[in-house]
């Protein structure tokens, strides 16, 4: 009693100061509010055409515009009653009968995240959705919800709600650059908005709430439960029958590349269009400036993406573009065959940065792009993390393995061409390939080390554990295996490949810059000057002969590589580098089906990345440097060279034919005859 005469105590002798306080808080949210309403107002009855956004290479070069203005809006009488409904059942239940804002969503929402500990469910109505798409940005801050508020109320008091839904429908975004009910209805499906059965315009319902993850060309399984979910919640909410939710939970979506004759097709089929997005005819880059788009959504929101205006830096180089597809278009192995598709991607070995890329052979806007979504057994190219695990494990160049045939369980690994071998160097077996011989390492030296060392390139690749991984049974794309090679270029450091360095909005101020590189040193320095070293002899000497490069006066490149072929000619690979960069060239059959024999990496990827090498050196566009940290271990003395007999592998004299220099740790290394008579004599001494 004493506590609650205390506070009418209280309230009675400060009823002025707390009246005072409540009218000041009661004038400036009055103050707030109108200066948050007049600054609006305009916005609200008037759209602005989106300016389009900028692309810049790594030098501020304009390489392309994207316009992310709207195609045509669609009316409410065009847009299907079907579509309607779907869009309102899984977003906005009660939009006909709140003015704007839901309490009951609200409140919901509240209570699941906070069960969840997370963010997993959205109060937002309609119209919420509206004013944040059409006027503000995703910030998370107290004006920005503060003017949505002001925003929502006032589009209520100005729309009809069939108004509200029409340019909600024709804002919301689809993801690849995809806005509006009709442009997605075409890009998706290839229809007219007015042609949408209820199963299609559920699927399209769905996408909004994460485009990538309900990207129907990319995820139809989860872009397909989404699209279940929402059929079920229309049936339920009244706006289709039983009859009609089984009608369309039958209906079936295939991929355009899966129909033979779409003529043929019955009405319970649609077809999802391959790569529909809008063309850039224009477009300098498509190949880059398409995964750029992409990745956008990662750092803006896609909704305030669509309002445009924005410059975005990346790390191409437009010359190693303009190069690296005149090559590739040029080449004559895509002439010969047509249905012979590839890529080619270029990283910065300090970096990581891509500086070119192809996505394939006439790749135009919107096609797959084979340089980040091809994912292809990799064959021999990863043969160089088995042979670095035995170098770190105290294997030498010089070391004599048997590469006959032997069986492991019941598998017997065959050599390319069923070529037979007896013992040889470990310098040659990599030279030529030899099968037999790095799956005897890999037992050897152990399957989880060799993984071990891979991972550390930060690369993710789903191995099987077993010995075939040797010969390169895992799968990756062509971005993902340049990556991996970076450490042998620039001496043991890893970096993640990145496309984006900076985004300014259209007042300049920085909305996202990368943050500084620095790369993780993945492998030693010593064992991966010999790695590097054996790589540069496979180019020398081996499989990789046919990408040998020129300087400009004529003299020899430092560079390396390696060649891959995966089970019956399926994917030819090779994995080449300089001191300046990594450079990997896949090229196969988009469905995976086997090649003519004889489609090695050696004889189809090797000439490619030849010609775009040796072009941009002969241009002027490339000089290349050496390979420093090889010279540095040699120069102090870490590793040692040696003249070895390559039928012995000895430390020896030999005729020209079978003498070969090669690389040792310094304590690895035999001794010469000068070194052993200067021991000797040293000895006489002691």
């Amino acid at each position: 009693m004493n506590f609650i005469k205390a506070i009418k105590t209280f309230f009675k002798e400060q009823r002025k100061k707390i009246f005072l306080v409540i009218l000041g808080l009661f004038l400036a949210l009055v103050t707030l509010t109108a200066i948050t309403y007049f600054s609006v107002r305009d916005q609200i009855t008037t759209y602005t055409i989106s300016k389009p956004i900028v692309i810049y290479d790594k030098d501020g070069e304009i390489v392309d515009y994207l316009s992310m203005q709207k195609g045509e809006n669609a009316s409410i009488d065009e847009i299907p009653i079907p579509l309607q409904k779907a869009f309102i059942s899984v977003e906005d239940r009660r939009f006909y009968s709140h003015y704007g804002i839901d309490p009951l969503r609200l409140g919901k929402a509240v209570l699941v995240n906070l069960s969840k500990g997370r963010v997993v469910q959205g109060g937002s109505t309609i119209s919420q959705q509206l004013a944040k798409n059409a006027f503000l940005t995703n910030e998370r801050t107290f004006s920005r919800k503060f003017k949505e508020l002001i925003i929502t109320l006032e589009i209520e008091r100005i729309y009809s709600k069939d108004e509200i839904l029409e340019k909600y429908m024709n804002e919301i975004y689809f993801g690849s650059g995809t806005y509006g009910v009709r442009e997605a209805a075409s890009d998706i499906f290839g229809k007219d908005i007015t042609e949408l059965n209820i199963a299609e315009s559920a699927m399209l319902a769905g996408i909004p709430n994460r485009p990538t993850y309900y990207n129907p060309r990319k995820n139809l399984d989860n872009t397909m439960k989404r699209t279940h979910l929402i059929l079920r919640l229309m049936k339920d909410q009244g706006y289709i029958s039983e009859e009609q939710y089984e009608e369309a939970l039958e209906h079936k979506f295939v991929m355009e590349k899966d129909v033979k004759n779409k003529f043929f097709l019955s009405r319970d089929t649609t077809v999802i269009i391959s790569g529909g997005r809008r063309k850039r005819e224009s477009t300098k880059a498509p190949d880059f400036v398409d995964i750029v788009e992409e990745q956008l959504t990662n750092f803006i929101d896609p909704t305030t993406l669509a309002r445009g205006g924005f410059k975005v830096y990346t790390t191409l180089d437009n010359e190693m573009q303009k190069t690296a597809k005149t090559s590739f278009q040029n080449y004559s192995k895509f002439k010969q065959n047509s249905k012979l598709q590839g890529a080619m991607v270029t990283l910065d070995s300090q970096t990581g940065e891509v500086r070119s890329i192809v996505g394939g052979y006439n790749y135009r806007t919107g096609d797959f792009n084979r340089g980040v979504e091809a994912n292809r057994q990799i064959g021999s190219t990863f043969k160089p993390f088995v042979y670095y695990t035995a170098l770190e494990k105290g294997y030498t160049m010089n070391q004599m393995i048997d590469g006959s045939n032997h069986k492991y369980g019941d598998w017997t690994p065959q050599n390319y061409g069923n070529a037979k071998y007896k013992d040889i160097t470990l310098l040659q077996s990599l030279e030529k390939s030899i099968n037999t011989v790095a799956v005897r390492l890999l037992d050897e030296v152990g399957i989880d080390s060799v993984i071990d060392n891979f991972n550390k390139t930060g690369v993710e690749v789903e191995f099987d554990r077993n010995l075939t991984i040797a010969l390169g049974s895992a799968s990756t794309s062509p971005l993902k295996l340049a990556a991996s090679y970076l450490p042998f270029s620039n001496g043991g450091y890893a970096y993640t490949p990145s496309f984006i360095t900076k985004i300014e909005d259209v007042n300049g101020k920085i909305l996202y810059e990368r943050e500084m590189i620095e790369g993780v040193e993945a492998f030693d320095s010593i064992n991966t000057s010999l790695m590097t070293y054996m790589l540069e002899q496979v180019v020398n000497y081996g499989s990789g002969k046919r990408a040998k490069l020129r300087s400009k006066r004529g003299f020899d490149v430092d560079q390396g590589g390696k060649t891959g072929t995966s089970n019956d000619y399926r994917s030819a690979w090779y994995a080449g580098f300089t001191p300046d960069y990594v450079t990997v060239v896949y090229m196969g059959y988009d469905d995976n089906s086997p090649m003519p024999n004889g489609s090695s990496g050696g004889g189809l990827a090797a000439p490619l990345w030849k010609n775009y090498y040796q072009t941009m050196i002969d241009e002027g566009i490339y000089k290349p440097n050496k390979f420093e940290f090889i010279d540095e271990n040699i120069k102090n003395r870490e590793i040692v060279s040696r003249d070895i007999d390559l039928r012995t592998g000895e430390v020896t004299k030999a005729p020209k034919e079978f003498r070969r220099e090669i690389l040792f740790k310094k304590d690895q290394a035999p001794k010469t005859f000068t070194e052993k008579i200067w021991k000797g004599f040293k000895g006489w001494f002691n």
